[in-house]
C-alpha cells in the first residue's frame, strides 16, 4: 500500500514541475517577442528583474490553472497576429 502511495505523490510533484516548466517557457517566449521586435542595448537591473518575475509568475500561475492558462496565453498571441506559422501562410 505505501508503495502506490509513494508512486502517486511522486507522479503529482513531476506534474507539477512540468505545469511549472511549462509555464515559465510560456513566460519567456512572452518575454522573447518585445526584444525581438525592439532594440534593447542596455538592459539594467530592474529590466532582469521584472523578466524574471514575469517568467516565474507565468510558472506558478500555470501550476495553478494548468493547461487553461497555457491556452489562454497562446489564444491571445494568436490574436496579436505575431505568431503566426510560415506553415499556414503558403
Amino acid at each position: 500500500m505505501t508503495s502506490d502511495n509513494t508512486d502517486s505523490k511522486q507522479r503529482s510533484f513531476l506534474k507539477v514541475i512540468y505545469r511549472f516548466l511549462g509555464g515559465a517557457t510560456v513566460g519567456t517566449l512572452v518575454l522573447l517577442i518585445p526584444l525581438t521586435y525592439g532594440r534593447f542595448n542596455d538592459l539594467g537591473l530592474v529590466q532582469v528583474g521584472v523578466s524574471s518575475l514575469l517568467v516565474i509568475l507565468c510558472g506558478l500561475l500555470s501550476i495553478v490553472w494548468g493547461e487553461k492558462f497555457i491556452d489562454v496565453v497562446m489564444r491571445m498571441l494568436n490574436g496579436t497576429g505575431l505568431s503566426t506559422s510560415p506553415i499556414a501562410d503558403s
